[in-house]
């Protein structure tokens, strides 16, 4: 009776044993494709990272050399300004003063203007140019997040 006792307590031993061998492989198997797998994800995200950087980058260099390219216009049409007459001065006689041009209501296309004046519109037109240039870039950065 107790070899059949012992036997039976050697086979569950042993069955045990085996169990709990087999469920640490498991274990470690399982914690081995975990590992894996969140390193290969971790690669995935860092990956989008950088490409995200490279796309940010990229907008920012449009953005600068569409400003450049505004500043280069601005700074031509304000040299071709030089031929214009400039403004006349304050104390004037009436002559003069009637003599300047006289607004006709039909519209014109700023050939009119003086000197002074119409630099000073170029650069406003110019400022708002590189705002709009950067509103885009915004605009494009917030759509891709």
């Amino acid at each position: 009776m107790y070899k059949i006792i012992a036997v039976i307590v050697i086979w569950l031993l042993s069955i045990t044993i085996t169990g709990w061998l087999s469920y640490g492989a498991g274990v470690d198997k399982e914690a081995t494709k975990f590992s894996k797998y969140r390193q290969q994800q971790q690669a995935i995200v860092i990956e989008q990272e950088e490409q995200h950087k490279k796309l940010v980058v990229q907008q920012l260099k449009d953005k600068e050399d569409a400003i450049k390219n505004l500043n280069q216009r601005h700074a031509s049409i304000v040299n071709g300004l030089r031929q214009r007459t400039e403004r006349p001065n304050p104390v004037s006689t009436s002559k003069e003063v009637n003599s300047a041009p006289v607004c006709t209501g039909t519209g014109s296309t700023g050939e009119q203007l003086y000197r002074e004046d119409a630099e000073f519109l170029i650069g406003e037109a110019a400022k708002a140019d590189i705002l709009r240039e950067a509103l885009k870039t915004c605009r494009r950065q917030l759509l891709e997040q």
